[in-house]
């Protein structure tokens, strides 16, 4: 799986919200309504990620206040895009995010793009006396119980500098190392015009379509004084990556992340 897009600065909110009023199932017998993603973004690791819908809470269904399950719909799942299951409280009023993750990076979300299905549920537990008094409003991810697990933000993968040469010519690109991706990816705005190219074999999925990606010939890469040959594909990256070095490349040079 290869993608392109950069992934969203900011994936924490939304620019604007619209209330779950305003949601509608497809047809009278579906129990769930569809959620898309409110951003484009790409998936450049397998780790799971955080994408706004544009959606907030509370969950009304023609007037009641309603909890809900968020699903990942399987149209999604074919093409190697999960969806974590997740609980929606009734008492959340914030916006509804979604975590997703894919285990062949890269692949891209486009904006709009329906990835996830959100079920409605009532709250059998309301008459309940709650063990804490007070509303579940936030719209980070945390849990009201007493595991903590630490959390690393991994958003700025490490880069470095590389050079790509063939038949004497040498290109200077800084890459991105990505123990994820199983292939390495140079942006055509970075390939050399003069330097060759296969005709596209490699089919490279974004959720919703198929993109074909150049080959390129047999080249060498250097990085840390150490050179292997390999092929790259060749195929748009998000505007910030000039290159991906795959783990096959990394596993080659040594490099351990």
């Amino acid at each position: 799986e290869r993608e392109q897009q950069q992934p969203c600065p900011n994936t924490n909110s939304c620019c604007s919200s619209t209330s779950t009023s305003n949601l509608q199932p497809a047809t009278r017998g579906n129990l769930k309504t569809d959620l898309a993603a409110a951003i484009e973004i790409t998936l450049m690791t397998p780790r799971p990620q955080k994408i706004p819908t544009g959606i907030r809470g509370h969950i009304t269904v023609q007037g009641r206040t309603m909890g809900a399950l968020l699903l990942g719909r399987s149209s999604a799942s074919m093409l190697r895009l999960f969806v974590l299951p997740s609980v929606i409280d009734a008492d959340f009023t914030r916006e509804i995010m979604i975590i997703v993750y894919t285990p062949f990076p890269l692949i891209k979300i486009n904006k709009r793009q329906r990835i996830t299905q959100l079920v409605p549920l009532e709250q059998v537990t309301k008459d309940i006396s709650p063990s804490k008094d007070q509303i579940h409003r936030e719209s980070r991810f945390r849990s009201t119980g007493g595991l903590i697990l630490l959390t690393l933000d991994l958003s700025n993968r490490p880069k470095r500098r590389v050079m790509i040469e063939y038949k004497g010519q040498q290109c200077v690109l800084m890459g991105l190392l990505n123990t994820g991706a199983d292939s390495s990816i140079v942006a055509p705005q970075y390939w050399l015009h003069q330097w060759p190219l296969q005709p596209a074999t490699t089919a490279v999925t974004e959720v919703g379509r198929l993109t074909l990606a150049s080959r390129s010939p047999s080249l060498s890469i250097t990085m840390d004084r150490k050179t292997v040959t390999t092929t790259f594909s060749v195929i748009q990256l998000p505007p910030t990556v000039q290159c991906l070095i795959s783990q096959d490349i990394l596993a080659q040079l040594g490099v351990v992340l």
